[in-house]
């Protein structure tokens, strides 16, 4: 794994002098000096449960709340001697996508605070730089599109893959549990102690990745978006599609269906926020949230919701509301499901036919947070990275150029529960894309 300059103890004073709202508690050290991550220390999402420290989601309605188990994922990555550096702060709730929308600040890009650190997985992103690997959760690119703003890979594991045991649920059936790393080894690596099924968590399945190696693929498939993303990134595809070529790869330039994936953004947000309304449900003021006293339970409902939850988090459930309704659902929630199946069905007949489908992470550098270079929502490549989530295939972000010393990140996805071949052939693509940055 990365060699890394930092001690933990330096690594926690220089996160103590943060000023960008990122952490929500600081671990103490360990002496666990054993095990195949023994001294290598890491940041976790606060949507994870631990008995130490927080567990709130970056929200007012659970500051309170006190987990008595640890999530799998976290258990095994202290099992394997890994550190807990810190808890960090996320989009509330793990809704959000921005990193603006944590109860205790907004948590903005490292690299230059003008711009979007991209999110909800935004306090994992922020402290990278001061950790091994930063557990996160991604739902529609929440772990990918911070890594292409910060210039770190993002991996996402093919759904069910890793345990979900612990990870507060936002969309059940998007949810996943991913991680930036400083290359794709530490990413392989992080994998090979945390993948597998676990009891408590049904969705989760057995995919072998210890044997990792690099490999050069046969045929990859690029989308072709070069008419809505930035020049500077096409010129940079435009080398890796040559060096690729001239090293024997097939290459296939496919212009996707763009009306299609138009799709990917409302079906995605109506399926997860119809899911965040179920799976918030409890957050109540009674079965989960702070309770008051001598209150009706309505009152004590109202309360918890309106004033437990920030605005963002309250018009997304209202949408997901609206969305379950008896009379909207064959018209919203139902049609979305059966686009999905489109979208699904789609992108497996690409994916089915080459070793990989690259395609650019995000149209260009990260956005301003605000003003004429804000984020263009109406750019399929605003969004594409979900269509990952709502077919539940393995997807990588990796560094492929910068522009005006921002990064900006490759996609690279391959069939559901290929992981470890992903991560074989993201090894080679890495090594390629060092060469044409070295040119």
């Amino acid at each position: 794994m990365t060699k890394f300059q930092l001690s933990f103890q330096e690594a926690l004073e220089k996160l103590k002098n943060d000023k960008n709202n990122t952490v929500a508690y600081f671990f103490q050290e360990k002496n666990n000096k054993k095990g195949v991550l023994a001294n290598k220390f890491f940041s976790i999402k606060s949507n994870f449960a631990t008995t130490e420290g927080v567990s709130h989601a970056s929200s007012i309605s659970l500051l309170n709340f006190k987990p008595s188990y640890n999530a799998t994922v976290f258990q095994k990555l202290i099992n394997a001697g890994a550190q807990p550096l810190v808890k960090v702060h996320n989009d509330e709730l793990g809704l959000g996508g921005k990193g603006l929308f944590s109860a205790f600040g907004k948590i903005v890009n490292s690299l230059d605070k003008t711009k979007l650190i991209g999110g909800s997985s935004s306090g994992s992103a922020a402290t990278i730089n001061f950790v091994h690997f930063a557990i996160g959760s991604d739902t529609g690119d929440s772990i990918r599109r911070p890594a292409s703003f910060i210039g770190k890979v993002g991996f996402k594991p093919s759904y069910g893959a890793v345990s979900r045991y612990g990870l507060f649920p936002y969309a059940t059936s998007l949810d996943t549990v991913a991680w930036l790393t400083h290359n794709v080894l530490d990413s392989i690596l992080v994998s090979q102690v945390v993948f597998g099924s676990d009891e408590n968590d049904l969705t989760s399945v057995e995919i072998d990745v210890k044997n990792v190696e690099k490999t050069k693929p046969k045929k990859v498939a690029f989308l072709d978006f070069d008419a809505e993303i930035e020049d500077y990134v096409v010129k940079k595809l435009y080398k890796l599609r040559n060096i690729l070529k001239s090293d024997q790869v097939e290459i296939e330039i496919i212009k996707p269906d763009l009306n299609l994936l138009k799709t990917i953004l409302p079906v995605y947000e109506i399926i997860s926020y119809s899911e965040a309304t179920s799976n918030l449900s409890a957050i109540n003021g009674i079965t989960f949230g702070n309770t008051e006293k001598n209150l009706k339970w309505e009152e004590i409902f109202i309360r918890t919701r309106s004033d437990g939850f920030g605005l963002m988090l309250q018009k997304r459930l209202i949408w997901g509301s609206f969305f379950l309704e008896k009379d909207n659902q064959e018209h919203f929630f139902i049609k979305a499901k059966k686009t999905r199946t489109l979208i699904k069905n789609y992108y497996e007949s690409i994916l089915n036919k080459f070793d990989l489908v690259v395609f650019p992470a995000f149209y260009g550098i990260a956005p301003d947070i605000q003003g004429e270079n804000s984020e263009k929502s109406d750019k399929i490549t605003n969004f594409i990275l979900a269509i990952s989530n709502l077919v539940g295939n393995p997807s990588i972000s990796l560094p492929l150029g910068s522009y005006k010393n921002l990064p900006f990140n490759l996609a690279v996805d391959s069939k559901i529960n290929s992981d470890a071949e992903l991560l074989g052939f993201s090894l080679y693509l890495e090594e390629k894309i060092s060469e044409i940055n070295n040119e």
